[in-house]
Formats: structure tokens, C-alpha cells, sequence
């Protein structure tokens, strides 16, 4: 079964063909597309766009809003088919503590230092 599908999503339409030997399975992909994300789901905003990478032999592929900078990503089943994850913002990663860099180095004073201030 062959289903054509068209779908807007931020400035882009996209046109889509779903080819299944199998009606039931056709719909589930077509159901699939047309459950694309075309809003933020945070912010509601309409400025949203598909988009994909590859790292360590996986294919993400994310709506993301350029609005609030929230994606939602697809996920997989594992017998097969896909879905669309709920929309969360991107938090940069938090990098390491390190020691400040603007604070200047403490200086002794010239004065004699006496012994039995020094608690022992």
C-alpha cells in the first residue's frame, strides 16, 4: 500500500511516500509522519525545524524550535516502528570545576610575625 503524505514544518513542506507490503504497516509509518511535531511544545512557537546527526554509528533526527531551543527527538522501538519523544530544552553540558581565574594572590604583609599568635 502506497500513501503520500505532505507535512509543513517550520518554513519547509515536506512530501513524504510511505510504501508498505502491508496496509496496517503503511498506516502505522504514515501515522508516524503525520504525528511530526510542526509546534514547540514548550513555547508553542511555529519556528520549528527538522533536523539530524551522526555520532558513534547512530541517525538522531530531532524537530527543533529556534525560538526556546527545545527539540524533540525520534525514538525507535525495538520491533520496529518509531515516535516522537516529549519536547525538552537543551541544557548546555556543565563544564568541569576549575579554579577562578580573577582573583589575585594574596600577599604578606612586612610586619615581624609573631610565634604565639599561631595556635598549636
Amino acid at each position: 500500500m502506497k500513501i503520500s503524505i505532505k507535512k509543513k514544518i517550520g518554513n519547509s513542506v515536506l512530501d513524504f511516500t510511505v510504501d508498505a507490503p502491508k496496509p496496517k504497516e503503511a498506516l502505522f509509518d504514515a501515522g508516524f509522519l503525520a504525528e511530526m511535531p510542526d509546534t514547540c511544545g514548550l513555547c508553542q512557537s511555529k519556528e520549528v525545524s527538522l533536523s539530524s546527526n551522526k555520532a558513534k554509528g547512530y541517525t538522531f533526527i530531532k524537530v527543533k524550535c529556534s525560538k526556546c531551543n527545545a527539540r524533540a527527538d525520534m525514538g525507535e522501538y525495538k520491533d520496529g516502528g518509531y515516535f516522537w519523544k516529549q519536547w525538552e530544552k537543551y541544557e548546555a553540558p556543565v563544564k568541569s570545576a576549575q579554579a577562578p581565574q580573577n582573583i589575585p594572590p594574596q600577599t604578606i604583609d612586612d610586619k615581624e610575625l609573631d610565634l604565639s599568635d599561631i595556635p598549636l
